[in-house]
């Protein structure tokens, strides 16, 4: 059988295009650092209309004053103290703010501090997303946990702190946040829906259409639907751009599985939303795909499901753990379960939709309360940076030979038994 042809041509090809994109983003981060520089140069207030995303109390100098986490209507992401009534998350609010003197481009990026305060509360209107989030709450009455773990892997809503934390204890955090995973689960669910009543009306009235060309355009118009819907966060938009490309280059017959798709797609997320350049949550989903690109480059001789339900659960848990820790530092044991938990979420989540649906989301309310109270403490544990260091060279010559792969996944493997280690002695 022969292999399919590269996306690109040549290494010339390549690099041209990446320059080409390279200069875009540079002129769009051009554009954003003169909004920032006007923003600051304003000496007065910088009034504006905003959704509170999170909030955090007895943060502030004063202990009585809520700390909000808001995204304006304009894009603005940033946090605001406030000593007044705090309002409810998802409340919109019309606010003045100022940026800070010693705010760089990079917080404002990222999302920046600012004075300021709420003016006053404004009509929220209809909101699609408040109605969503209401019908979820309706069958998981007294347990806040339940409701926000179901708005997040459902609408992309941030996990309360609480449950942020026995989330991260339990290494799972991957399959919360809205990514690729996800888009995956319901690709197929939506193809699923779709496929028998288009290929009835195909095969009627036009069967000279290509079905799952068709069906797969249908697909990804409402998948893309659905990332702007639950307001396009950084790893959703860097999946749904890569569907977008790799669909594409599957239609055409092109090989997909390449590290220049993943860098050309890397590209082309930041040219579309050249912010996300400061997105930690982007870096970790691309590290994310680098990795189960090398397991599959380097598992490709393997049986389909030795690669799918243990290769990529296992290998990804292991290489993906130094890096994870090393912006996240806290440790269980209780996060060796996280490969387990990756292949039974895939059916967990098309099941739990489901039953939503009908009303019936409460079905799993008791063994998810067990799960999430499983984890009673966590440490944080840090390693060298030197390793860490070494392990980043040896992933990148992982690309090109199958010794350093094995050399990456032995120091993975080495590092996240350490930290069981340490974990178990403290």
């Amino acid at each position: 059988m022969l292999a399919p042809p590269p996306f690109f041509k040549n290494t010339k090809e390549f690099t041209l295009v990446s320059l080409l994109l390279i200069v875009v983003i540079l002129g769009r981060l051009l554009f954003i650092y003169q909004d920032y520089k006007k923003l600051k140069s304003i000496q007065g207030y910088y009034f504006t209309e905003a959704q509170v995303i999170k909030l955090y109390n007895n943060r502030g100098k004063n202990k009585d004053s809520t700390l909000l986490k808001l995204h304006s209507i304009n894009g603005l992401d940033f946090y605001l103290y406030t000593d007044k009534e705090p309002p409810n998350r998802f409340d919109w609010v019309r606010v003045k703010l100022k940026l800070k003197k010693n705010s760089t481009f990079f917080d404002y990026l990222k999302g920046f501090f600012a004075y300021g305060d709420i003016i006053e509360h404004t009509e929220d209107g209809f909101d699609a997303k408040a109605y969503l989030r209401s019908l979820i709450d309706k069958q998981h009455n007294g347990y806040k946990k339940l409701k926000t773990f179901y708005h997040a892997i459902f609408l992309a809503d941030p996990l309360d702190k609480s449950l942020r934390e026995k989330i991260s204890a339990l290494g799972v955090s991957h399959l919360v946040a809205l990514s690729g995973f996800h888009l995956g689960i319901l690709w197929l669910i939506i193809f699923g829906i779709v496929y028998v009543p288009y290929r009835f009306l195909q095969q009627k009235y036009f069967p000279w259409r290509y079905r799952n060309i068709d069906l797969g355009f249908f697909v990804l118009i409402v998948l893309g639907v659905f990332v702007l819907f639950v307001g396009a966060p950084p790893a959703l938009v860097r999946s749904f751009v890569m569907l977008v490309i790799g669909w594409f280059i599957l239609v055409l017959g092109l090989e997909l599985l390449s590290f220049k798709f993943l860098f050309f797609a890397l590209l082309l997320i930041l040219t579309v939303a050249p912010k996300l350049i400061a997105s930690l949550g982007l870096l970790l989903s691309i590290t994310g795909v680098f990795y189960i690109f090398l397991v599959i480059k380097w598992f490709k001789d393997k049986p389909s499901w030795f690669i799918t339900l243990i290769a990529i659960p296992v290998g990804i848990f292991l290489l993906m753990f130094p890096i994870g820790h090393l912006f996240f530092p806290n440790t269980t044991i209780w996060q060796l379960c996280s490969p387990i938990l990756s292949v039974i979420f895939i059916l967990f989540y098309p099941i739990a939709a489901i039953a939503h649906f009908f009303g019936l989301g409460y079905i799993f309310d008791k063994p998810l309360l067990w799960l999430f109270n499983l984890p009673k403490e966590s440490i944080d544990i840090t390693v060298s940076k030197y390793i860490i260091a070494i392990y980043i060279i040896l992933s990148i010559a992982s690309i090109f030979n199958k010794k350093f792969f094995f050399a990456t996944l032995i120091l993975a493997t080495l590092i996240t038994t350490w930290y069981m280690g340490v974990y178990i002695v403290s």
